[in-house]
């Protein structure tokens, strides 16, 4: 294309090398920051979620705790009312995580501490370990994110992440005060799962109260309570909790509905896995 150019309209071997080098740096500004460039990664496309009214109805608890949980006990086997425990504590903090959590923002940094698949198209594998940078938020919390192996390696994964999978496999850095009430109110609920949400009748064994309080020892919900920042978002969550009771958010279904499985709506089957690290009841 050069050789038909006339030597006036033909670039100088200085403006071509001066191209060339705006065009290497451009490139490396894409690899780094997340810029639209050809040489970027592409962006793959976002996961189809439930309807939040579909994952709300799934959330509450089954039938069977109508009439007997969480104010009857002797009304209810042993088994019905174990699960009505685990189902209203998953999801009393599926509506309330966010507040120890936050919301995700442009450019605050990720750090993935368990290992997860990407929520779209790619379902890439996110290992743990990885840092990242959000690049943007969509108007449902989800966000696009850039993930490297070794943050100073050239080469990333561009995923999107579902505000869910964020509160149970990502860590943010920058947010430690946001981190340390998360690991607290997690601890509390998971001391409350191990009595069965028995909490009332702890008083008529030593033994339980023992252990309960040793299980609310290791929470260290004192060092939160005491750091004023850390106090609101603990206090935001318990206030959270008791305003979604009062909703009735969780109450149980209707027996003739439906409840939605876990793998049709993409949140925890009633009584089977928390939305926490573990499963298992477990303090810090």
């Amino acid at each position: 294309a050069l050789a038909g150019m006339t030597p006036m309209s033909r670039p100088s071997r200085g403006h071509l090398g001066l191209a060339s080098r705006h065009g290497a740096l451009l490139v490396l500004a894409c690899s780094r920051f997340g810029l639209p460039a050809t040489a970027a990664a592409a962006t793959p496309t976002k996961a189809v979620k439930p309807l939040t009214k579909e994952v709300n109805e799934a959330l509450r608890l089954e039938p069977a705790c109508d009439g007997c949980y969480p104010n009857d006990k002797r009304a209810c086997t042993k088994d019905v009312w174990n699960r009505c425990c685990g189902q209203e504590i998953v999801c009393h903090d599926y509506h309330c995580r966010e507040e120890v959590m936050g919301q995700l923002q442009a450019n605050t940094k990720v750090r993935v501490k368990d290992d997860f698949e990407s929520d779209d198209t790619e379902k890439a594998l996110i290992t743990k370990g990885m840092t990242g940078r959000v690049i943007r938020v969509d108007g449902e919390g989800d966000a696009l994110i850039k993930f490297w192996r070794d943050e100073y390696d050239d080469d990333f994964l561009r995923n999107w992440v579902f505000k869910a999978t964020f509160w149970d496999k990502l860590e943010l850095p920058e947010r430690m005060v946001r981190l340390r009430a998360a690991k607290v109110v997690k601890c509390l609920d998971n001391c409350t799962l191990s009595m069965n949400c028995g909490l009332a009748d702890l008083g008529k064994s030593k033994k339980k109260m023992k252990a309960y309080q040793a299980c609310l020892g290791g929470c260290k919900v004192e060092d939160c309570t005491t750091n004023e920042e850390c106090k609101v978002f603990y206090e935001a969550y318990a206030s959270c909790k008791q305003r979604t009771a009062e909703s009735g958010a969780c109450s149980p279904v209707k027996p003739q509905a439906q409840k939605a499985s876990y793998d049709e709506v993409g949140v925890p089957a009633s009584g089977h896995v928390l939305p926490f690290e573990t499963a298992q009841p477990s303090c810090l």
